[in-house]
């Protein structure tokens, strides 16, 4: 075909060398290729749901002795869908090897490299270059490995690039979890809060800085990944009420999918299903919902980041019959949040958030306009994975194959009126990366309960295959 140079087999599929990337997709399309079976084939989305509802076995171990407040919640597989497909350039050559590519984790992408192609360490030269933003993809170098093997057989520097359709289909999710949560009350008090997490198991091979890489080489395959996993939900995942005996607990489900971390990791979904309990518990109470957080949160702090969104969000205005406001708490890294929006939800299956306000509290600020990029991306991963995007699991396979597919927020689906509110605290700098994800979710799933009289249980809430499958 014109422009085809070279088609090279590798352990990850088939690579069509052109001379431009229009004429490797025209390439790649007339190939006649015959796959292997996959490590999921067998499994879609009702599968996947039965394995991890099963894996958070009944919290009722009281029977009908308490007054409770309960809930189940699914979340589905999420895209990172970074504009930027995976890519990298690399040049092998007998004697040593170059490669460029956006990466997180260059050391051990170095490494990798090296043993892939049958180099030293010390004769592979990694450029770690500008890329679009990857909220965890790019802690993976999938791309550089493939690159490295494509130039190695075909004896030329290659740019790999992956298509749309195959980073949004064989890329990293992020997993899909199940969530059984259980508050019981008496007296106006909360006595005890319990929520069991069911994951399909989080891939953390890419490495994690040095010392982490380092530790976790001397620990057998699958041992590692459940230990951090471990240490990194129960690090993150933390109740900022006093709701007196508080349990949180993860359960890893083994199924070999190609996930990642995606930003908040596990506390978007965790956090998110907890503070839609919250607002049922308030009403279970009898109780506003900011004035019953308030009169949980542990420490002054917190109550301040809160306030501070009742009062500049006006919370409690009268608005039109079929919106309304939501809020959520986060408390994370030595930093909190907390957000409150406005919805309407006129059309339940076309609802937009129309404002939000946010505060939070990192400490000592270092970078004001920085801080308020974070918290406004936060808040639109939280309305697109809260509402409408998500990956759909069929043998296997996600349907979605584009950003026409997967429902990320447009420019039409986000509040207009946003306002941030950076509270200088005194101390040492905190986190705010993964801060803004969870109270968003739990603020826009809040907000769409109240507007629609409803409790939604499975995100995103409108989750309708409403668009035609590219040929698998």
């Amino acid at each position: 075909m014109p422009g085809v140079l070279d088609v090279v087999t590798i352990g990850t599929g088939v690579a069509v060398v052109a001379e431009t990337f229009g004429q490797a997709l025209d390439g790649k399309e007339a190939l006649d290729v015959t796959w292997g079976p996959g490590t999921v084939d067998a499994l879609s989305d009702d599968g996947i749901k039965a394995r991890l509802k099963a894996a958070t076995p009944s919290l009722d171990v009281l029977g009908l002795l308490v007054k409770k407040v309960e809930g189940e919640f699914d979340f589905a597989f999420a895209s990172h869908a970074p504009l930027e497909t995976n890519s990298a350039v690399a040049d092998v050559r007998s004697d040593g090897a170059e490669v460029w590519l956006g990466l997180k984790s260059p050391i051990i992408a170095q490494a990798a490299i090296a043993k892939a192609v049958g180099l030293p360490v010390s004769k592979v030269k990694v450029h770690v270059v500008q890329s679009g933003g990857s909220f965890g993809r790019r802690l993976f170098y999938d791309a550089a490995l493939e690159a490295a093997a494509v130039s190695k057989k075909s004896g030329r520097p290659i740019r790999l690039m992956w298509s749309r359709i195959d980073d949004t289909r064989h890329g990293r999710m992020r997993p899909a979890t199940h969530h059984r949560v259980r508050a019981t009350y008496a007296a106006g008090q909360v006595l005890t809060f319990q929520h069991q997490v069911a994951a399909v198991e989080t891939d953390f091979r890419h490495g994690l800085g040095d010392a982490l890489t380092a530790a976790a080489a001397s620990i057998p395959s699958g041992i590692g990944n459940a230990t951090f996993a471990q240490t990194l939900f129960l690090t993150t995942v933390k109740s900022p009420y006093n709701f007196g005996l508080t349990t949180q607990t993860l359960t890893e489900v083994p199924l070999k999918m190609h996930t990642g971390s995606w930003r908040s990791v596990y506390s978007a979904n965790t956090r998110g299903a907890e503070e839609i309990i919250v607002d049922e518990l308030a009403a279970k109470l009898g109780k506003d919902p900011v004035a019953f957080r308030r009169e949980f949160l542990k420490t002054a702090r917190q109550r301040a980041v809160l306030a501070k969104v009742a009062e500049e969000g006006d919370w409690g205005r009268e608005l039109p019959a079929g919106w309304a406001q939501g809020v959520g708490f986060h408390d994370e890294y030595k930093a909190c949040t907390a957000c409150l929006v406005e919805i309407d939800a006129t059309d339940p299956k076309e609802p937009r958030v129309t404002k939000a306000v946010i505060a939070a509290d990192v400490g000592r600020v270092i970078n004001p306009r920085g801080l308020e990029a974070q918290m406004l991306g936060g808040l639109t991963d939280a309305i697109s994975t809260t509402l409408r995007a998500g990956l759909h699991i069929d043998e296997g396979l996600p349907l979605e194959g584009s950003y026409s597919q997967f429902h990320y927020a447009r420019q039409k689906d986000s509040p207009k009126d946003v306002q941030i509110y950076v509270i200088e605290g005194a101390d040492e700098p905190g986190g705010a990366g993964e801060l803004g994800v969870p109270a968003a979710v739990g603020a826009v799933a809040n907000a769409y309960a109240r507007a629609t009289g409803t409790k939604p249980r499975s995100f995103p809430i409108n989750f309708d295959v409403d668009f035609t499958p590219f040929p698998r």
